[in-house]
């Protein structure tokens, strides 16, 4: 993978990142296992893209955003982020101290409209407070940046003194994107920023973060269950599998020629509005996600996998390039010789 240190690109550089949380048992509470939420996570991200991370539910996504912003301690790994002046810093080993220089150019929205404003606080007092922990300008300046953010995500300059219960769902959700944009932040995490929302308005905040993107040049990591949004949205795409990236491409590689088995079978399961449409039952996984606290050996989609073989029970397969190149990144032993099925590209037109 592009390394962030000789390519000038690269903003994030994820290595090796785990994050295991222990498991208690007893009066003592003695660690009798972990729960490997993320599991050796590599990616990277580049400067004004979207990397679109997607998975079941379980497989370690939101883990992986709240590690990238440090909200979790990782067990071990690197997360390499290149700031604004061009310094690059390993933001595993910095305290909350070390941490706060680079708070303003992480910024996250938050997957739930309803439970990440504080409902004390006006919408005015909301947007600017990472101004005044951050210590950025006086009063008016952030007023006017207030002002300023309100025109930018589609909402009157009105509506400064109000509170979030006055709001839809859809319009709270542009406040926390305002939020997140109101000390102009290097990368931003967004952890499913559309999935409580109906289907009108999902389209009305995508469509909004893309011409945000396009007029001020953000960098965008987007986390989602929804592969028609997620191929609407991203650049490229990391399909996660029980804390692990099974594969890692550009859009419409990933969603044309797909290489892993457990991709193959997310694509086939995208659903269609359109009754014409029948959903390719074969295709479907079967059986249970396994425990993260307990993995299988080898392979770990093996045990939900129709082209699972003895090696892939036996050996783990790591995340390498196929053929040539660093475009498309794939961990499975038989990704050079499967020739697995696109998206349903019906499904996905309907779907948009």
């Amino acid at each position: 993978m592009p390394d962030i240190r000789t390519n000038p690109d690269v903003i994030l550089d994820v290595k090796d990142l785990k994050m295991h949380f222990p498991i208690y048992e007893g009066l003592l509470r003695k660690i009798k296992g972990h729960v490997r939420a993320v599991d050796g996570v590599d990616l990277f991200v580049r400067k004004g893209e979207t990397l679109g991370v997607v998975g079941e539910s379980g497989c370690g996504k939101t883990t992986l955003g709240r590690c990238i912003l440090r909200l979790l301690q990782p067990t071990a790994g690197q997360i390499l982020f290149r700031s604004v002046d061009g310094e690059i810093a390993n933001l595993t080993e910095l305290d909350h101290k070390g941490m706060k220089k680079y708070r303003q150019e992480i910024q996250v929205i938050f997957q739930d409209p309803f439970s990440s404003l504080n409902s004390r606080m006006t919408v005015e007092e909301i947007i600017a407070e990472p101004l005044f922990v951050n210590d950025i300008g006086n009063r008016q300046s952030r007023q006017d940046r207030v002002a300023e953010l309100l025109d930018a995500v589609g909402l009157s300059r009105r509506y400064m003194h109000r509170y979030p219960h006055e709001f839809s769902g859809g319009q709270r959700q542009r406040i926390g994107i305002a939020r997140a944009l109101s000390v102009h932040p290097e990368l931003i995490i967004c952890d499913e920023p559309v999935s409580a929302l109906d289907v009108s308005i999902q389209a009305q905040v995508i469509n909004l973060l893309s011409e945000l993107q396009q007029e001020e040049g953000y960098t965008y990591i987007f986390v989602a269950h929804d592969l028609s949004v997620i191929e609407h949205i991203s650049h490229r795409v990391a399909v996660m599998y029980l804390g692990q990236i099974v594969e890692l491409s550009e859009t419409d590689e990933l969603y044309g020629n797909p290489k892993h088995p457990y991709t193959e079978a997310l694509m086939a399961a995208i659903p269609s509005p359109d009754p014409a449409i029948k959903l390719d039952r074969s295709m479907l996984l079967s059986g249970n996600v396994p425990s993260p606290a307990n993995p299988p050996p080898g392979c770990r989609f093996h045990t939900r996998c129709r082209y699972a073989q003895e090696k892939c029970k036996q050996s783990e397969p790591r995340l390498v390039p196929i053929a040539d190149g660093e475009a498309h990144y794939v961990a499975c032993h038989r990704a050079e010789e499967l020739t697995l099925r696109p998206a349903p590209k019906q499904a996905l037109d309907v779907a948009q």
